[in-house]
């Protein structure tokens, strides 16, 4: 079974090994940290984010779509009563690829991503095409 270790460097400062990569997590100022890395919500956003473009990647390459230039970006907001992220919006952009009648299957692509199926009872998350 994989396994990600997080180890304390120090007042916020987190090493993160993930397989041969480390990564260093914090907090901004405002929260006691010193901003050297990303905050963990920052990193499950970009998570997601990222699992959703691989998979409209790998759909679009097995029906030839180009996928040059192919981006996602996820908007999220910081809710309270309870803490926790909310309101993601996914814009997938394929300016180089002619999506033409496959938009809903694009869309399903982007859904089939473990990440969001993995959180797909809570929180919703809604997905656009951008051309």
């Amino acid at each position: 079974m994989p396994e990600i270790a997080v180890k304390h460097r120090g007042d916020m400062e987190f090493e993160t090994q993930i397989g041969n990569h480390k990564l260093t997590i914090d907090i901004p100022p405002e929260n006691n940290g010193k901003n050297r890395g990303p905050t963990p919500p920052q990193l499950f956003i970009a998570s997601l984010s990222s699992c959703i473009a691989i998979f409209v990647a790998s759909y679009c390459n097995n029906v030839g779509i180009n996928t040059e230039g192919l981006s996602v970006s996820l908007s999220y907001d910081k809710l309270t009563n309870p803490s926790c992220l909310g309101n993601l919006k996914a814009v997938i952009k394929i300016p180089n690829g002619d999506v033409g009648k496959r938009e809903k299957a694009v869309i399903r692509a982007a859904e089939l991503c473990l990440i969001q199926e993995t959180i797909r009872l809570s929180p919703e998350v809604e997905l656009t095409l951008e051309k």
